[in-house]
């Protein structure tokens, strides 16, 4: 399979469609797991944040919604991506942070108490918890996973505040594995990313509810652009009836074969810097 703006990577519902050599339940997804488009609304987005992450003003509503619009147009004008826009998508920001923390660290102590503030304050009578299997801690043992790219996203955030786009359901199906090895033959590779842990929790905290459906189960959202110093281990965050969960998941089928799970959905980011 050849990769480039000639044939489209995407199918008709914005999945990434699998080639030689990737591990997938299902060539063609049933989409039994699936989201439902919301609402984009680019100011209540812009107003959970800066509330829920107390960062206050990140950028004016109206560059805000530029930048957003100047992305999906940008996808749009690829013929490869193009149809990544007929799959679910959220928009985002991410404040600019002055310096560098230890990922696992910040992504506990700052990320998840926001996602859980914004989460609860849109529904009030759920709950949000985190829980990492055994006794594994998040804190000094999260890293970028090699060919995510992930590492573009951490390197804008240092320059300004980052916007952008997730599509939570672009790689739905993918082992973990597959949702990193197939990042080498996307294009646009210094902006689009695998999605990992600050960008999949700030889509959450500007669209608390993506992961409410009341008609259809929801996948379970991999942060596969994290990666846990536990390999056996997968972070993500998924829907238990009506409450939002983030787990430091065991991927083990057997003591050494990964899971590969029609649940579970790798995401793609887009994004750009808004100074």
């Amino acid at each position: 399979m050849t990769s480039g703006k000639e044939q489209p990577l995407f199918d008709a519902r914005g999945r990434r469609t699998p080639f030689a050599g990737m591990r997938v339940y299902s060539r063609v997804a049933s989409h039994y797991y699936q989201l439902r488009q919301p609402a984009v609304d680019c100011a209540a987005v812009l107003d959970r944040t800066s509330k829920h992450t107390k960062a206050g003003t990140i950028v004016p509503v109206e560059k805000f919604k530029t930048a957003c619009d100047g992305l999906l147009q940008a996808v749009k004008d690829d013929a490869s991506l193009s149809n990544l826009l007929k799959g679910v998508h959220v928009p985002f920001v991410c404040p600019k942070i002055s310096e560098d923390k230890d990922l696992g660290g910040e992504f506990e102590n700052d990320w998840l108490p926001a996602v859980s503030s914004a989460f609860t304050g849109m529904f009030p009578k759920c709950h949000f918890k985190a829980t990492v299997q055994g006794e594994s801690e998040l804190g000094g043992n999260v890293r970028v996973a090699e060919g995510s790219r992930y590492e573009h996203f951490l390197q804008a955030r240092r320059v300004g505040a980052v916007v952008g786009w997730y599509f939570p359901e672009a790689l739905l199906g993918y082992d973990v594995a597959s949702q990193r090895s197939q990042m080498t033959s996307l294009t646009l590779p210094e902006n689009l990313v695998l999605s990992g842990g600050f960008d999949v929790a700030a889509a959450l905290i500007g669209t608390p509810d993506l992961l409410v459906n009341e008609d259809a189960y929801p996948p379970v959202l991999c942060l596969s652009g994290f990666q846990h110093a536990d390999t056996r281990l997968m972070l993500c965050f998924k829907a238990y009836g009506l409450s939002l969960e983030f787990w430091g998941l065991s991927q083990m089928l057997t003591p050494t074969t990964t899971q590969v799970s029609e649940q579970w959905a790798g995401g793609l980011t887009i994004f750009t810097v808004v100074k």
